[in-house]
């Protein structure tokens, strides 16, 4: 978290911010308006603050680098609360599931048959052969799952309807159609959604663009390469992209997530 003051020229914002002149003279006499960000410290605000200054300079954007400054941080910091549930719930999903494996692994074991429990190290792999105490510590976790007395900050919150539905906290059993059903998931990555929103960031700040820069844009024209060179380099520095992980030119990458926001 950090927080810093920070003066745009709102009247350059009209279109995000409709102040009074009366406002916009408040403000500067109070030398900016006040941002607190939740998703950046003070080392990553002044690593993107001056990556900022680069990308701006690149693209002749250099009196306009407080207004995007100001635009990107907070645009990012609402987009950082999707970013991170998206990917919240996969991970939740790809726990889920293991805990399920391990859980189902247990209940449907042979009591007659040898059960033994092992632990794998980067170095070396401890088991536990006596079947009783293997037994006896699996059904320990078991119950203790099964009464809902997990955090749910270590486990995900996925768990609780992956394995209860909607009778968590019920003292009802786990189903075995629930845990074979979460044992079975095939959580999938948020990269549609991710481009989605990697999209609607770009067109939030594509319209001070058009509207206030020299990269303009003819009309019928969904993005210029300007704009979508633009966008990767600060998609980039926050941390979203990187352009050596990707097969495509920059600019391509952008241009195919935009085409493929407006199919939809």
């Amino acid at each position: 978290m950090y927080s810093s003051t920070i003066l745009p020229n709102f009247r350059k914002l009209q279109d995000y911010n409709p102040l009074t002149a009366e406002q916009i003279t408040a403000i500067e006499e109070l030398g900016g308006v006040h941002l607190e960000l939740d998703y950046m410290d003070e080392v990553e605000y002044l690593r993107f603050a001056e990556g900022l200054k680069t990308i701006a300079t690149k693209f002749g954007l250099e009196d306009h680098y407080t207004e995007l400054l100001y635009l990107i941080l907070k645009q990012n910091e609402h987009m950082r609360v999707l970013y991170d549930a998206y990917w919240d719930n996969y991970n939740d999903d790809l726990t889920s599931r293991e805990v399920a494996k391990i859980l189902l692994a247990y209940k449907t074991s042979d009591e007659t048959q040898n059960f033994h429990l092992s632990i794998k190290t980067f170095t070396d792999t401890v088991t536990l052969k006596d079947s009783a105490i293997a037994r006896w510590m699996m059904e320990e976790i078991y119950n203790k799952i099964e009464a809902g007395e997990f955090p749910l900050g270590l486990f995900g919150v996925k768990i609780v309807y992956n394995l209860f539905g909607d009778e968590f906290g019920t003292a009802k059993q786990i189903t075995d159609e629930r845990l074979k059903a979460t044992a079975n998931l095939s959580p999938r990555k948020p990269t549609v959604k991710l481009k989605k929103l990697y999209t609607e960031f770009c067109l939030y700040i594509q319209l001070y663009l058009i509207n206030q820069t020299h990269l303009t844009i003819a009309d019928g024209v969904l993005l210029t390469d300007a704009h979508a060179n633009f966008f990767f380099d600060v998609l980039e520095l926050i941390g979203y992209l990187n352009r050596d992980k990707i097969e495509s030119e920059p600019k391509d990458y952008i241009h195919a997530m935009f085409n493929n926001y407006i199919k939809k």
